[in-house]
Parts: C-alpha cells; sequence; structure tokens
C-alpha cells in the first residue's frame, strides 16, 4: 500500500496545516501553550504539561519543561557542525543538493545497509558503507502544542528558536521519503523509529500518512540547510572536515587509535605495495639487461629475454591500471561537480518547485 499522493501546494510547511492534523488525529494532548509576561509590554508562548504530575517532554521523562527545555530542544535537532561543512563538500566528489536523495526503509537492505536508530541528530542519513544511522521521531512530535510553541516564536525570540523549527520541520521530511509505502512504516514501528500515540497504541499507517503529509509540503526555506540534502556519506563529510576544518573526522566510527590508524594507513600500504613491485620489476629488468652483456651458455638467454619484457610488461600494465583509475575517478568526480551546480543553478532559477525536482537526477556517479 503506497502513501497518498502528495497535494498541489505552496512550498512552505504552514505551522496550522500541522495543526489542523494534529489537531484531528488526536495522538497526544498531554502539553499545552500558555501565554507568560516577559517584560512590561511582551509576551511569549511556553510550553505546560496538561497534567501538573507530567511536567516533562512526552517520551522523555528527564527533561523537565521549565528546566533546559529549549537547550535540549536544539541538542536534540539542530545539526550546526554539520551545516558549517556542507558548503565546503562540493569540492569533496560533490554532494547534489537536493533532499529527495532518500531511498525508503525496505530498500535499504538492498544497499547492504544495516539500519543504526541514533539519537545524534547530526547522523541522521548519513551512511559509512554497510552501515546508516536514522533518528527516530520523538513522542513529543505528535502534540499541536509542541508545533505552536516552536512556530509562535516573537520577535526577540526568533532568532533562537527558528533554526529549531526549520530542523524539525526538515527532519520530519525525511521521513515522508523514508516512509513511502506499508513495508516501511512496519519496518519503522519494529526498528522504535515510530513513537506510540499517548494512549500506549501506535498510529495505524493511514494515520501516519496523514499526519506525515503536511510536512511534506516544506520547501528548502522552511528547512535548515542540512535538510536541502538527503542520505550524505560519512567518509565525504570526514574528508571535508579534515581538508576544511583541520579535524581527524566529523564522526569517528572505530574511536580507537588502532582501528582508526587501520582503515588510515590502508591506502599509504597498498601505495607503498605498488611501489614496491614496480622497483622489484626494474631491478630484475637492469639485472637481467646486464646479464645480456655476458649471456651465459644454453638457454640462459631466452630466460634473460623473458625476464627483461615481463618486467616492462608488469610495470606498463600497472601504469596503465593507475591512469585509467585515476581518470575514471577524474571523469566522475568532474561529472558530478557538473550536474550538482546544474543543480544549484535550477533551484535559485525555479525556486523548489517539485515538477523540477522531479526531472533532476539525485544520485551522482559517486556516492
Amino acid at each position: 500500500m503506497a502513501a497518498p499522493t502528495l497535494p498541489s501546494a505552496p512550498a512552505c510547511a504552514a505551522i496550522h496545516d500541522i495543526l489542523h492534523v494534529l489537531d484531528d488525529l488526536k495522538f497526544n494532548g498531554d502539553l499545552e501553550t500558555v501565554t507568560a509576561g516577559v517584560g512590561e509590554k511582551q509576551t511569549r508562548k511556553i510550553l505546560k504539561a496538561a497534567d501538573e504530575k507530567k511536567n516533562y517532554l512526552p517520551g522523555q521523562p528527564r527533561v523537565r519543561l521549565d528546566d533546559g527545555l529549549f537547550a535540549y530542544l536544539t541538542e536534540s535537532h539542530t545539526t550546526d557542525k554539520l551545516d558549517e561543512l556542507l558548503p565546503f563538500m562540493r569540492y569533496i566528489f560533490v554532494q547534489t543538493p537536493l533532499h529527495n536523495h532518500i531511498k525508503p526503509l525496505h530498500h535499504q537492505g538492498s544497499h547492504e545497509r544495516k539500519i543504526k536508530v541514533s539519537e545524534n541528530p547530526g547522523l541522521h542519513l548519513v551512511w559509512y558503507h554497510e552501515l546508516i544511522f536514522i533518528k527516530p521521531v520523538p513522542a513529543y512530535f505528535y502534540s499541536p502544542a509542541f508545533w505552536n510553541y516552536l512556530g509562535s516564536a516573537d520577535a526577540d525570540d526568533a532568532e533562537k528558536r527558528w533554526p529549531l523549527y526549520k530542523a524539525c520541520i526538515g527532519f520530519m521530511r525525511s521521513y515522508y521519503l523514508l516512509i513511502k509505502y506499508e513495508i516501511d512504516f512496519k519496518q519503522a514501528c519494529d526498528l522504535h523509529l515510530i513513537p506510540k500515540k499517548a494512549n500506549g497504541t501506535l498510529p495505524t499507517y493511514e494515520e501516519w500518512c496523514e499526519f506525515i503529509v503536511p510536512f511534506a509540503r516544506a520547501g528548502d526555506d522552511r528547512v535548515s540547510r542540512r535538510y536541502h540534502y538527503g542520505e550524505l556519506r560519512l567518509t565525504r563529510i570526514n574528508r571535508t572536515a579534515f581538508f576544511f576544518k583541520g579535524k581527524l573526522a566529523y564522526f569517528h566510527i572505530y574511536p580507537q587509535w588502532g582501528s582508526f590508524l587501520k582503515h588510515t594507513l590502508a591506502p599509504i600500504v597498498t601505495i607503498f605495495a605498488v611501489c614496491s613491485v614496480v622497483l622489484n620489476a626494474m631491478q630484475v629488468g637492469l639485472s637481467a639487461v646486464a646479464m645480456l652483456q655476458a649471456p651465459p651458455d644454453g638457454l640462459w638467454p631466452n630466460f634473460v629475454a623473458v625476464s627483461i619484457w615481463f618486467s616492462v610488461i608488469l610495470m606498463t600494465g600497472i601504469a596503465a591500471g593507475l591512469v585509467a583509475v585515476l581518470l575514471g575517478i577524474s571523469i566522475m568526480g568532474l561529472k558530478d561537480l557538473v550536474r550538482g551546480n546544474s543543480v544549484r543553478r535550477q533551484k535559485k532559477k525555479n525556486g523548489d518547485r517539485r515538477d523540477t525536482l522531479r526531472d533532476m537526477i539525485s544520485h551522482g556517479m559517486v556516492w
């Protein structure tokens, strides 16, 4: 069973649409917004528990509504460090800036990827060889009061709350693409990516589709920079952090030095092995040429000739292979560069129109 077709709407995530859907679904009513005075003539909306005994975020009882709420939300949903790196990634085998570069959950297995659930927002939809990290949806996202709180920032508070709002909208937009079919929904439930409602039951697939559609209408101007992109490759991010920020890595899959050096030194060892083979071939060839000046009796001259030509063929083959690999990588990188810049120009010219996005290739030759 496929998700319903996305209705035509402006490229924005209208907060009133989200509130309207959540009010109808009634997933979670544990929170409410109240207006509090912050000055002589200023007021601000704050979150309050509908039940005074539950003065915490739904699904996260460690976080009190009156103590450290905004700091927790910022840490749990914003991706400032990754956002700083993304402008430089166009130079590291360009990552095409398309948010629809996201494959459904069931398709991840087609790439032999194992899904790792992580609460780190900077790892959401970041993949590394056979792993992909996905952040689960928090239970408080079911609360209309929470979205009302984020979307009703006043002028003084907007500078802080707006980046958080954009990060949350972008995060939920990614789930519209992650959960495309009912099989994806069931898999997400099994992985605890989808939270339970306030009554302790999971939403049905039909309810989930109704819940997620308003977020899918969001344009790139309504989401944080990270969610202008879809899936990101960790090796690319790590190289970007190394070359442009002077850090060893953005995230260490292998936190121990032994494992880190093992993977870092592997290319160096490969280069050393190739050079060693070439030098040995050169040594054999030079020794064989020296023997030609005083050739031995019998069949040895033939062996000397074979040694000379074998060394030459071996070195020529290695050189040709290296040139082919470097040329292939250069061509693929150049095509990705052209494609990425073309996508950026089209998005700048046409905006975030979905009819143009569908025609764009979201996967480069070099993933």
